[in-house]
């Protein structure tokens, strides 16, 4: 066999062993959840009616669709077996007396596998407005028959706690606790959730006589820590409540997606719900970016309360799905942070206010709540170590925030400690990074700055180097542009540890859009944030630019420099000016709504708006 034939067959093996064939091409498994099956479904949006179960049913029969047991499933991703074409997975949670009744028997009449969740405790003492459930004993029947898998919904955390001062309310197993006036600790909240899991766990063993292969999280609700304390504790896979379907592989077992059930649907509706999440497109970003500075009164709770009733109506009324959430205090609007609006020991707090907001906010609707964070404009940084302040050489053109240098590895590991609190400590989908990160021509010429340029280069950084040097210089270019970046992602994974799936959006100057040349000028690169972030945010401000004579013409330039490539607008937000900072005054909302409609002609498909006047009735 000559060399040339043994490197590729050397090569196909390498692929192989990455990536076998059987995961390689393996079909996409739907999972559907659906809860009690009732002939009054009444004001229950979760319960639906035996008919139009069956409809389902029959629907997924007609469609080609071969349900599969939770052991099929947990086989595709382990070990690439193979499954049938179109793959569903039905389960029913919570455990009603219904599964036995009403589930049971249109499972058999189909021989359709299914799976059943069950919250142990509850076998023994439930809440009285479940109803009836299931006993152990019709589990123990319904799992002899093989047509049934049986998994943990919690031992004993299927239910609310207090999370916030304000007694907000959120899912126990996922948040952490407030009581007695303090807030539990991460890993007070990690040592309960191992405790239920075991006690779930032990449950099963005594009652079934082994344990069970799957947990599914009460309201889908789950940390990241959980998991792995799932898979420790003997579970193969971790079900969610995420819209989409699952390729098998580890995604599938640790954060499986599931399709819930909801508003008792017909065989028709039901036909467009399955459409619509197998397609899984991203529903166009209208997001709000709110100041809590707004809405803190540091004089009056009840006024603060009233000020975010006002905000809350007027997101309402707006059609917004995301809010960019302010978590720090910038009174003065200079853009130098001096405190935060969430409970941390990492920075000054001016209220504990932000998981309340939050807290509201989840009561009104499915919102997409962001972060908008403070990085390098965090003062207190700056306070303690006075020798991470960014540097230019010409002080006369420094930048128009006080930043620490993100060269100091003292500045990335507090910002890592308080963006590990806002995840911790409150129930946010993503992070928003402010217009903070940046480093201009002129700067950084920090101790830490010239260390970093040093180790990369083994020269001195000076300004006569760099400009006598051009190479020098561009290297030095990507340098800043790259540690910028790197921060963020440093700060947005550690606070992924503690929350799963979130978001990342970073703003950007739209500069650096129409020159990109002018990374020199400000250490972004367009391109870098559409390979990094969920959603590269333009702060497309006509009139903060000076564009008074054609606001349009500008939006119209702009948009097409960013959407040159056509899949840049699937992940680049337009953020519109609401408020003329130089005139000091609120744009219409007949002119707002002009430049929105001018950017959709464009191509733009998701748009923000900033500030949100609270007290508008417009």
């Amino acid at each position: 066999m000559n060399k040339k034939i043994t490197g590729v067959l050397v090569f196909c093996m390498l692929i192989l062993l990455i990536c076998p064939p059987s995961l390689a091409n393996a079909k996409a498994v739907l999972v559907l959840c659906y809860h009690n099956v009732t002939d009054q479904p009444g004001q229950d949006i979760y319960a639906v009616t035996p008919a139009n179960l069956k409809s389902h049913l029959t629907y997924l029969k007609e469609q080609g669709y071969t349900p599969i047991s939770l052991k099929e499933y947990i086989a595709a991703s382990q070990t690439g077996a193979a499954l049938p074409d179109k793959p569903v997975l039905l389960t029913f949670d919570d455990g009603y007396q219904s599964v036995y009744t009403k589930v049971f028997p249109l499972l058999k009449e189909y021989r359709y596998p299914g799976m059943i969740a069950i919250v142990t405790s509850w076998l023994d003492y439930a809440p009285a407005e479940l109803g009836p459930l299931v006993t152990w004993q019709q589990i123990r029947e319904m799992e002899g028959s093989g047509l049934i898998d049986v998994a943990s919904h919690s031992h004993d955390m299927h239910r609310f706690t207090v999370i916030t001062p304000q007694g907000d309310r959120g899912p126990l197993l996922s948040r952490l606790q407030y009581k007695n006036g303090r807030y539990e600790t991460v890993d007070e909240q990690r040592e309960r959730v191992r405790r239920d899991l075991h006690e779930s766990q032990a449950a099963f063993n005594k009652e079934l006589g082994h344990t069970v292969q799957a947990v599914v999280w009460p309201y889908g609700a789950y940390t990241p820590s959980a998991v792995t304390d799932a898979l420790q504790e003997g579970f193969e896979a971790c079900f969610a409540l995420n819209d989409g379907v699952n390729p098998p592989g580890k995604q599938a077992l640790q954060a499986a997606n599931r399709l819930i059930i909801t508003g008792n649907p017909s065989k028709e509706h039901f036909a467009s719900l399955l459409k619509v999440n197998s397609e899984n497109t991203k529903i166009p970003v209208k997001a709000i970016q709110l100041d809590l500075d707004m809405i803190y009164d540091p004089g009056s709770a009840v006024q603060t309360e009233a000020n975010l009733n006002l905000a809350i109506e007027r997101i309402r009324s707006s059609g917004a799905n995301t809010i960019y959430l302010q978590s720090f205090s910038d009174e003065d609007g200079s853009g130098n942070i001096k405190s935060v609006y969430f409970y941390t020991k990492e920075a000054p707090v001016k209220a504990d206010l932000f998981s309340h907001v939050i807290g509201r906010l989840r009561e009104e609707g499915r919102f997409s709540i962001y972060a908008w964070f403070p990085t390098l404009a965090a003062q207190w940084l700056l306070e303690e170590s006075p020798q991470d302040a960014v540097a230019a050489y010409d002080e006369k053109n420094k930048g128009w925030y006080r930043r620490a240098t993100p060269f100091s590895s003292r500045v990335s590991d507090r910002l890592s400690s308080l963006v590990a609190d806002l995840a911790a400590y409150n129930d946010i989908d993503g992070i928003l990074f402010q217009d903070d990160v940046y480093l201009n021509d002129f700067e950084d010429f920090s101790p830490a700055a010239g260390w970093a340029f040093k180790e990369q280069t083994d020269f001195e950084l000076t300004p006569q180097l760099l400009k006598e040097r051009p190479e020098l210089n561009e290297r030095w270019i990507r340098l800043k542009t790259d540690t910028l970046t790197g921060l963020t992602v440093r700060l947005w994974e550690t606070a992924g540890s503690y929350r799963p799936n979130l978001g990342s959006a970073r703003n950007i100057y739209p500069i650096v859009i129409t020159n990109p040349a002018a990374e020199e000028w400000l250490g972004q690169n367009y391109e870098q944030y559409l390979r990094t972030y969920t959603y590269t945010v333009i702060m497309a401000y006509p009139y903060l630019e000076k564009a008074y004579q054609n606001p349009n013409g500008w939006l119209e330039n702009l948009a097409s420099a960013a959407l040159s490539n056509r899949e840049n607008a699937q992940k680049t937000v337009f953020k519109l000016q609401t408020y003329d900072w130089n005139k000091k005054h609120w744009l219409s909302e007949a002119e707002i709504r002009k430049q929105a409609e001018v950017l959709r002609k464009k191509g733009v498909i998701h748009i923000a708006y900033y500030p949100e006047n609270v007290y508008s009735e417009q």
